[in-house]
C-alpha cells in the first residue's frame, strides 16, 4: 500500500530504481559523484533498500540526511527523512519511523509540497494504526484525503490506497459499515484504473467486514471474488489467504467443516510452494482447530506440532496460540497432564511475548530521541541561515543611507524586541494549554480504550447465552411435536439459565454504568447483615442446589451495618453467584462476618479451584484479557467484579482477595458498622 513519489527533476535526472540492473547502475555511478547530485542518488538508493536491506537504506538516508543538511537543501532533506522512514516501517520500528516521517511532514509543509504531503500522511496514519492509535490513523488518512477532495478530481492509486487504509482502520474498530463505505470508494477507483490485484485486495477487505458483521454469505461472495482476482493476477500467497479466510467462513458458520478441511489444505499447499512457512504455520493452526473440532484428535495434535516446527524462534504469539490449542485438545482426549503441560508453555511464551514487546519499545524510543535531535539540529541550521540573510540585508542598508538608516533600524530592532517578548510569552502561554489539552487528550483515550474493553467483554459474554436462546427456540419452533417431555424440561432448562446469565450480566452493566456516570445515588442506612444474607441466600439456592453445593453462614443475627441497601445486595450476590460458579459438585460455600474497629469484615469463602497470582493481580481491572469459565463452562466477563469494587469503596470500605490455586478463595470486603463518612473510612 506504500507509495512513495519522488520529485519530477529527480525522476527525469537517475529514474526510478527498478529491479537489480537499475540499483547496480546507480551503485556504480556514486562512486563518482559529489555534493548535490550525491544526495540525489542516495535518496533513490535508501528507497530502493527500504523492503529488504534495513542496514545498507539507513546508511545511505543518514549519509543523505548529512549532505542535505550541510548545503540546505529542504526537498532533499525531506525525501531522506522519508525514506529512512519507510526502512523502518517495513521492518516494524514503528516510532522510529513516525519520527521520521514527522520531519518529512514539517519541511514538506513549509514548501507547500502537496505531492509529498499526501504520500507523507498516508505513511503517518499507517504507522498509527499499526501501533493501536486509530483515532489518529483516521485523522491523517482524512488529510490525505483532503488534497484529492478540495484539489483537482483525480482518479489514481494514491487515492485508492488512502480510502483502502480507511476501510482497514474502521474494521479494526469494529465500525464495519464505515469499512464497508472505504472499502467500496478503494474498488471504484481501481476498477477505473484497471488495477485487478489492489481491487482484489478491497474484495478481500470487504469480505472481512462482512465476517465480523456475522453476514458470512455475503463475505464468502466477497472473498470468491478475491480469490479469483488474485488467480487471474497470478498472485498465489494473496489467493491462498483467501482460501484460509474462506475456510474460517465454514469454521464459523458449522456448514461443512470438511469443507474447511479442504480449503485449508489448498491454502497450506500454496503456502508450501512459496515456501511461505509463517503463513504455512497459520494454517495449519486453523487446520488443527477444525481436526479437533471433528474429533481427529490425533491429526489436530500433527498438526499443531507441524505448525510449531515452522515457527522462528521469535514467534510467540502463534506458539501461545498452538500450546493453548493443544491444551485444549489434550482436555477434549481426556490427559490432564499433557493439558497442563502445553498450558505452561502457552504461558511462557505469552511472558516472553511481553517480555519482547518492552524490548523493543525502549529500542523504538531510543530512535525517536535521535530523530528529534535531528529536527532540533535542522531547525537551528535554518536560523543560523536566515540570520546570515538579515546580516546582508542590514549591511547593504547601512551602506546605501548612513546614519539615518542606523537610527531607523535601532527604532525597528527595538520594536522587533518589543513585539518578540509579547509573541514568547503568548507562545509560553499556548504551549501550557497545549500541554493540558494533550493530557485531557490521552486521559480520553484511555477512557476510550477502557470503553471499548468493556464493549468488547460484554459482546463476547452475551454472544454465546443468546446463540443457546436461538437455537433451542428454533429447535423447539420447527419439531416440537419429536421430543420427548424429558427433552423439552431439558431444552427449557437451557433456555432458562442462559436468561438468567444474560439478565446478571445486563443487571451488572446498568448498576456499573449508572456508577461511571455518576447518577447511581447513595442512600445509606442501618441494614441487619443477617436478614440480608437470608434472602440473597434463597435467590441463589435454586443455582447451588444445581451443583449440589451448600451454602453456609456464620452471621451472628444483630450485626449492625452502615450501607446502601442495593449496593451492598449486588456486593454479596456477586460474590456468592462468582463463589458458586468456580466450585465444583458436592463443594461448599461459606459466608461468615467479623467485628473491627472500624466496623464488619464480611467474608465469601469457597472450596472452588481457586486463582493464580496473575489472575489476582488483574480480577478488578477493565483492561484485564484474564478471563475463566465456571466449573461447570459457565461464562464470566469480570464485569460482576468490578461492580463490587465499585459498591464497596462508594459504602466506604475495601475489597481484598486470598486465593491459590486447588485451594479455594476468599473474598474479604469491609463496610462501616455506624453512620459516619465514607471518605473518611477510604482516607
Amino acid at each position: 500500500m506504500k507509495t512513495f513519489i519522488l520529485n519530477i527533476f529527480i525522476i527525469l535526472l537517475y529514474g526510478v530504481a527498478q529491479g537489480q540492473d537499475s540499483t547496480d547502475s546507480l551503485l556504480i555511478k556514486l562512486q563518482d559523484l559529489e555534493g548535490v547530485d550525491r544526495a540525489k542518488v542516495l535518496v533513490e538508493l535508501a528507497a530502493a533498500y527500504a523492503s529488504n536491506d534495513s542496514a545498507r537504506s539507513i546508511a545511505m538516508a543518514d549519509e543523505a540526511i548529512g549532505l542535505a543538511g550541510s548545503m540546505h537543501d529542504s526537498l532533499l532533506l525531506g525525501l531522506a527523512h522519508f525514506n529512512k522512514a519507510e526502512c523502518y516501517y517495513y521492518f516494524d520500528r514503528y516510532h522510529a519511523a513516525l519520527a521520521n516521517y514527522e520531519i518529512s511532514e514539517h519541511i514538506f509543509s513549509q514548501q507547500a509540497d502537496s505531492v509529498n504531503l499526501v504520500e507523507t500522511y498516508n505513511s503517518i496514519g499507517l504507522v498509527h494504526y499499526f501501533t493501536g492509535e486509530y483515532n489518529s490513523a483516521v485523522d491523517y488518512f482524512y488529510k490525505s484525503l483532503n488534497f484529492f477532495r478540495y484539489g483537482d478530481p483525480v482518479e489514481n492509486e494514491t487515492l485508492a490506497h488512502v480510502y483502502s487504509n480507511l476501510g482497514m482502520v474502521f474494521s479494526r474498530i469494529g465500525e464495519y459499515d464505515k469499512a464497508i463505505q472505504n472499502y467500496r470508494q478503494a474498488a471504484r477507483v481501481n476498477t477505473l484504473i484497471d488495477d485487478l490485484y489492489s481491487l482484489g485486495v478491497n474484495y478481500n477487505g470487504l469480505g472481512v467486514s462482512y465476517y465480523n458483521q456475522e453476514q458470512y454469505d455475503s463475505a464468502k461472495v466477497y472473498y470468491a471474488r478475491a480469490l479469483h482476482l488474485f488467480k487471474q493476477h497470478g498472485s498465489q500467497q494473496r489467493e491462498a489467504i483467501a482460501l484460509n479466510n474462506i475456510a474460517n467462513i465454514y469454521v464459523n458458520t458449522g456448514d461443512s467443516l470438511h469443507r474447511a478441511l479442504e480449503y485449508y489444505q489448498q491454502a497450506i499447499e500454496v503456502f508450501e510452494e512459496l515456501g511461505d512457512t509463517r503463513n504455512k504455520a497459520f494454517a495449519l493452526e486453523g487446520l488443527g482447530s477444525v481436526y479437533r473440532e471433528l474429533g481427529a484428535y490425533d491429526k489436530a495434535i500433527k498438526a499443531f506440532h507441524e505448525s510449531l516446527n515452522l515457527i522462528s524462534s521469535h514467534g510467540y504469539y502463534l506458539r501461545q496460540l498452538n500450546y493453548y490449542d493443544l491444551a485444549l485438545t489434550y482436555e477434549h482426549m481426556g490427559r490432564p497432564q499433557d493439558a497442563l503441560d502445553a498450558f505452561k508453555l502457552y504461558s511462557s511464551y505469552k511472558d516472553s511475548l511481553l517480555s519482547e514487546e518492552r524490548t523493543n519499545q525502549v529500542a523504538e524510543l531510543e530512535q525517536k530521541y535521535q530523530a528529534q535531535q535531528n529536527l532540533a539540529e535542522i531547525e537551528r541550521l535554518n536560523a543560523f541561515r536566515k540570520l546570515d540573510q538579515l546580516q546582508i540585508k542590514r549591511d547593504k542598508e547601512l551602506r546605501a543611507i548612513g546614519i539615518v538608516a542606523i537610527l531607523v533600524l535601532v527604532g525597528l530592532i527595538f520594536f522587533l524586541s518589543v513585539a518578540y517578548l509579547s509573541k514568547q510569552r503568548v507562545n509560553e502561554l499556548l504551549s501550557r494549554k497545549n500541554d493540558r489539552i494533550e493530557e485531557q487528550r490521552q486521559e480520553l483515550e484511555k477512557l476510550n480504550a477502557a470503553k471499548n474493553k468493556l464493549f468488547s467483554i460484554i459482546a463476547h459474554d452475551l454472544k454465546n447465552p443468546f446463540h443457546t436462546v436461538m437455537g433451542y427456540a428454533y429447535v423447539l419452533n420447527r419439531n416440537y411435536p419429536q421430543f420427548s417431555d424429558e427433552e423439552r424440561i431439558k431444552f427449557s432448562g437451557d433456555i432458562y439459565k442462559s436468561t438468567t446469565s444474560i439478565f446478571r450480566l445486563l443487571h451488572n452493566l446498568l448498576n456499573w454504568a449508572r456508577s461511571q456516570a455518576g447518577v447511581l445515588e447513595y442512600s445509606p442506612k442501618q441494614l441487619n447483615c443477617h436478614e440480608l444474607y437470608r434472602e440473597i441466600e434463597n435467590l441463589l439456592k435454586p443455582h447451588a442446589e444445581l451443583k449440589k453445593i451448600r451454602l453456609l453462614s456464620d452471621i451472628p443475627e444483630d450485626v449492625s451495618i452502615y450501607a446502601d441497601p442495593m449496593m451492598l445486595e449486588a456486593i454479596l450476590r456477586n460474590l456468592l453467584n462468582n463463589a458458586i460458579k468456580f466450585t465444583h459438585e458436592n463443594g461448599w460455600v461459606k459466608t461468615h462476618v467479623k467485628n473491627n474497629e472500624h466496623g464488619v469484615i464480611i467474608c465469601v469463602e469457597d472450596n472452588g479451584v481457586g486463582m493464580s497470582a496473575e489472575e489476582l493481580n488483574s480480577i478488578f481491572q477493565i483492561d484485564s484479557k484474564l478471563k475463566r469459565k465456571g466449573t461447570n463452562k459457565e461464562d464470566g466477563s469480570g464485569l460482576g467484579l468490578l461492580v463490587c469494587n465499585e459498591f464497596v469503596q462508594k459504602n466506604g470500605g475495601t475489597i481484598w482477595v486470598d486465593s491459590k490455586p486447588g485451594e479455594g478463595t476468599r473474598f474479604y470486603f469491609s463496610i462501616p458498622g455506624e453512620k459516619q463518612s465514607p471518605l473518611a473510612e477510604l482516607g
